[in-house]
């Protein structure tokens, strides 16, 4: 995988050609790419430090304000292919976030073109949620900070998608230079919401392999994961971004489930730490064993794997990967695998 060297000009172009076709010419476009977490999933909303990049795939919209005299007042959104409905809630919550935040985003006509993959745990949601932000703060002339982006964002996908996610996907694709000439992985910690670039040794090539297998986050799994870490940290009598510091004796006191839950938790932050530590040092043999252990840790421990990703996971180690993971809210979605590229 490789940093994209400038936008996206085929996306920008179909979503350009496609609204001119529907409505008209459009007044603004915004774009965002999807992120892949390296490691470090399941942490965020417990504070904890995660590890993703921006990656080449790129969502596009075009915006126009709405200039028929006889419209309805409601937003008209339309997409390049046919794909859940519910994909409506993510952009119109930004819509209304921003409304409610005191920007006035007129009723709006959008083209949504994108080749990020709905589902493969690669942030289509988000790519969506700033893609839309950005296109209307520019129909307006406004600007926001990345950070107050992100969290709008984050707001518009649990108010309006009825998904609790953390900060993670929003602060990323907020924050990451996709037209970096060199890999960057953003290391962010949740509970302070502040970041570091770290930029990946050049021997690195990280391959992401779409298992084929396609999740719905609001389907229930992840918001069940999610409790499961709050009610670990309410039994250890802690805030849930203390948990973190938990001790080997305390989980062990907890239900198997929510034992299993939190030792995830507090192994996959260390783990992070770690492979920042690995990658830094150019010590790619240690990266490749902790995503090893993430994946077991997710499979084992969080319950969030399947059999098809756990295949793709051999697979990759089959074909020399130093390492391979499930990446992102699990059931489904992405494999990434790390391979040395150094002697190439």
């Amino acid at each position: 995988m490789t940093a994209r060297r400038g936008p996206d000009a085929g996306a920008i172009a179909r979503a350009t050609e496609r609204i001119t076709a529907l409505f008209g010419a459009p007044d603004a476009v915004g774009r965002a790419n999807g992120r892949v977490n390296l490691i470090g999933d399941h942490v965020d909303y417990a504070g904890g430090c995660v590890l993703p990049m921006p990656t080449r795939e790129t969502t596009v919209v075009a915006m126009r304000a709405r200039r028929s005299a006889a419209h309805d007042g409601t937003d008209v959104l339309a997409s390049e292919s046919d794909v859940d409905a519910t994909w409506e809630r993510y952009a119109r919550g930004v819509l209304v976030e921003l409304r409610a935040a005191g920007v006035a985003v007129p009723v709006v006509e959008i083209m949504v073109a994108s080749d990020v993959p709905i589902g493969a745990g690669l942030s289509s949601s988000a790519a969506l949620e700033l893609a839309v932000a950005r296109a209307a703060l520019a129909l307006v002339g406004r600007a926001m900070p990345s950070a107050e982006l992100a969290l709008l964002a984050q707001r518009a996908e649990h108010v309006h998608a009825g998904v609790p996610c953390g900060i993670m996907d929003q602060w990323c694709v907020a924050h990451a230079d996709p037209d970096a000439s060199e890999q960057v992985a953003i290391l962010l910690d949740c509970a302070r919401r502040v970041h570091e670039p770290v930029t990946l040794p050049r021997a690195l090539r990280i391959e992401v392999i779409d298992s084929g297998v396609r999740h719905a986050l609001r389907d229930g799994g992840y918001a069940a994961r999610r409790s499961d870490v709050l009610e670990a940290a309410r039994l250890i009598g802690r805030p849930v971004d203390a948990l973190l510091s938990a001790t080997t004796g305390q989980i062990a006191r907890l239900p198997d489930r929510i034992a299993r839950r939190a030792r995830h938790v507090v192994s996959e932050v260390a783990r992070v730490r770690a492979a920042v530590e690995a990658l830094r040092a150019g010590d790619l043999a240690t990266f490749g064993r902790l995503l090893n252990e993430s994946h077991a840790s997710l499979r084992d421990d969080f319950d969030v794997s399947t059999p098809e990703v756990d295949r793709v996971v051999e697979a990759a180690r089959g074909r020399g990967a130093l390492g391979a993971r499930m990446t992102g809210g699990g059931f489904g979605g992405s494999v990434i695998a790390a391979f040395d590229d150094g002697d190439r």
